[in-house]
């Protein structure tokens, strides 16, 4: 009901809780009132509402690359509050589309210095993020209470980059292992790592001489032919002495 009169007859503004408004006189700021009933003269004043709570702002994700080429999608929050309304009036066109425009850029500053290590340090980026910002508050009239990353995640590309630099990290300490404390070989080591069963050299097979591979003469047969030989012995010894 307030609103249609208020749209109707245009002699007064309402301003409710959570809302603080911008009175002009001639075009001019002359005051900020609170929430209620404030009544105006036509043509000569006017009044610009604008909520004074906490306001959630969103900051789109973007693409932006580390220092050491990784690509990151990253995106944020922000939880902010007008403190001072006439210079969040008057100091900034849209308040709502510079904040924007404005996290955007400190975000990408901030997160483009960073590399595949300093990156998980989501609290150090947050807190340098806010101290960009300050500048920022205190030009336009406003004091950031929350800010807070909701995306940071490698680009599939960045994700197999890192898992295989991790791989390699982690071969490189087993390869250190098996080397220098076991004392592998490094083609050994390199084979243990890889997954490879590394053949070792067979021993050469000892050619036999041409005597061994002659059959050795049966038992039964030696006998008999050292027999024979005895008693052909023995039978010239016996014509000779006749």
């Amino acid at each position: 009901m307030l609103e249609f009169l208020q749209a109707i007859t245009g002699i007064f503004v309402v301003v409710y809780d959570g809302q603080h408004a911008l009175k002009f006189h001639l075009g001019r700021a002359v005051g900020v009132v609170g929430p209620g009933v404030h009544f105006k003269i036509p043509i000569l004043q006017r009044f610009q509402v604008q909520p004074t709570k906490d306001t959630t702002l969103d900051l789109e994700p973007q693409v932006i690359q580390l220092s050491d080429e990784l690509v990151y999608e990253v995106g944020a929050k922000v939880v902010y509050q007008i403190v001072d309304l006439r210079k969040a009036v008057i100091e900034v066109d849209n308040l709502v589309e510079g904040l924007k425009n404005r996290l955007v850029i400190i975000v990408q500053d901030v997160v483009k210095a960073q590399d595949r290590s300093t990156i998980r340090d989501m609290a150090r980026m947050v807190d340098e993020v806010k101290q960009a910002i300050r500048p920022v508050e205190q030009q336009w009239g406003v004091k950031v209470h929350e800010f807070g990353f909701s995306t940071l995640s490698p680009t599939p590309e960045t994700l197999e980059i890192t898992q295989l630099h991790k791989l390699a990290h982690e071969k490189l300490a087993l390869y250190r292992q098996l080397h220098d404390e076991q004392k592998l070989s490094p083609e050994a080591a390199v084979s243990l790592i890889s997954g490879a069963v590394m053949a070792l050299p067979a021993h050469r097979a000892r050619v036999p001489e041409p005597a061994e591979l002659a059959p050795a003469p049966a038992a039964g047969h030696a006998d008999g032919v050292a027999s024979a030989s005895g008693a052909a012995k023995g039978g010239t010894g016996t014509d000779v002495a006749e």
